[in-house]
């Protein structure tokens, strides 16, 4: 078996849970500091980061193939040179932080668009467990995650040093 695949499905494995975990963590901790939301006995913050974890899965999925590339790219087939695996997994890690970074860009800017387009305090509803401020603040971050997921990946791509090809003039 090619030790590359396994290299690659433990990288994209180690983004996911990492990344994931950060980006929870992060949103959590803003909620509680700025807004005083905790997840003790509230199924609305709870849905709410359900949202947010769906919305990073989303967005550091399209980085996964980049990454990928990267690791293929600089590792070629039989080559194991350590600067070159240390080289594609610094950017394994520059695409998990753009994929980090995207995601909490687009919670934040979700959440200020959504307190700018309402009339109703959506933190106050979601302090009172009403689950409904939660469904829509959650609908809007997926939909802005699926929005720009495909761009996260794209710019993940262009900072891939692609070999050189063949110029036919």
């Amino acid at each position: 078996m090619n030790a590359i695949i396994i290299i690659q499905l433990l990288v994209a494995f180690v983004i996911g849970i990492s990344s994931l975990f950060i980006i929870y963590r992060a949103v959590n901790f803003a909620m509680s500091k700025y807004f005083g939301l905790d997840d003790k006995d509230n199924t609305s913050f709870t849905v709410f980061q359900m949202g947010i974890i769906i919305s990073g899965a989303l967005i550091l999925s399209t980085i996964i193939d980049p990454a990928i590339n990267a690791i293929r790219l600089l590792n070629p087939q039989g080559s194991f040179n350590i600067s070159q695996i240390l080289t594609s997994l610094a950017y394994v890690g520059l695409f998990a932080i753009i994929g980090i970074v995207c995601t909490l860009v687009v919670i934040a800017a979700a959440l200020v668009t959504i307190f700018q387009l309402t009339k109703i305090n959506e933190i106050e509803e979601m302090k009172n467990n009403k689950i409904n401020a939660s469904l829509i603040i959650v609908a809007l971050i997926i939909g802005l995650s699926l929005i720009i997921d495909n761009y996260c990946g794209q710019m993940c791509e262009t900072l891939i040093p692609y070999p050189e090809v063949l110029q036919i003039r």
